[in-house]
């Protein structure tokens, strides 16, 4: 489906006057390589913790948040590529103590990791009939898995919850590509339009095992899944 409907894009906005139709941002036949990494932590101290949104109080503890991406694509043709994604990210809360709604925490711990990978397509649309600048938009193809777990420490042992993730989506992303060098170019793209549908199976450590199914379909820009990547071509 990707592979019709981002070319139809770039065709129509051609004919629409947002693009010279001979102008090649990209020829055909070059291969590009690029990656894109980030990474947040978070450490709160002090005798009485910190205050946060005026509801959650007296929090001592870290959160790391780490994800890594990987892509390559092959020019099939000027200005159009297809492609693969590979992803992976990783999310640990370990909370020493917290207040929330007049409920006490303590010692809870959060760990939650996915791998995904993404069959691509991809339609540049130049500005400026130059060779710097260019809009483009990217069709993915997406699977992926993994857990999450939920958990606290008590004389007994680790109680709480390990969940499997799982689930597989066709989404639609804008972006705009920039070259810094005739080789290397730098690039944003965030959701726009995507469809899925996603599945977890829950166990327990003092309950009976669970299952949840979830199939979406979103309209929404979300500054949330903004990527940042570098691009090498050759």
């Amino acid at each position: 489906m990707c592979l019709l409907f981002v070319p139809a894009v770039g065709l129509l906005a051609q004919k629409r006057g947002m693009s010279n139709p001979n102008a090649v941002f990209v020829e055909k036949g070059i291969r590009s390589v690029g990656i894109s990494v980030g990474w947040n932590s978070w450490n709160a101290q002090g005798e009485d913790g910190v205050d946060l949104l005026g509801i959650i109080s007296g929090v001592k503890g870290s959160v790391n948040l780490f994800d890594i991406t990987a892509s390559g694509a092959w020019f099939v043709k000027d200005n159009l590529s297809v492609g693969l994604r590979v992803g992976f990210s990783d999310a640990r809360a370990d909370i020493d103590s917290t207040r929330f709604l007049g409920n006490d925490e303590r010692d809870r711990h959060l760990i939650r990791e996915a791998l995904k990978g993404s069959v691509t397509c991809r339609q540049y649309l130049p500005l400026f009939d130059g060779r710097i600048i260019a809009l483009f938009v990217e069709g993915r193809l997406t699977g992926q898995t993994g857990f999450y777990k939920n958990y606290n420490m008590t004389a007994q042992g680790k109680e709480g919850s390990y969940t499997g993730t799982g689930g597989v989506s066709l989404g639609f992303y804008p972006g705009v590509s920039v070259f810094a060098t005739d080789r290397i170019s730098f690039e944003l793209s965030l959701p726009l339009l995507e469809g899925g549908y996603a599945w977890n199976d829950e166990s327990f450590t003092s309950s009976a095992d669970a299952t949840l199914d979830h199939g979406y379909v979103r309209f929404k820009p979300s500054l949330i899944g903004l990527d940042m990547g570098l691009i090498f071509h050759f």
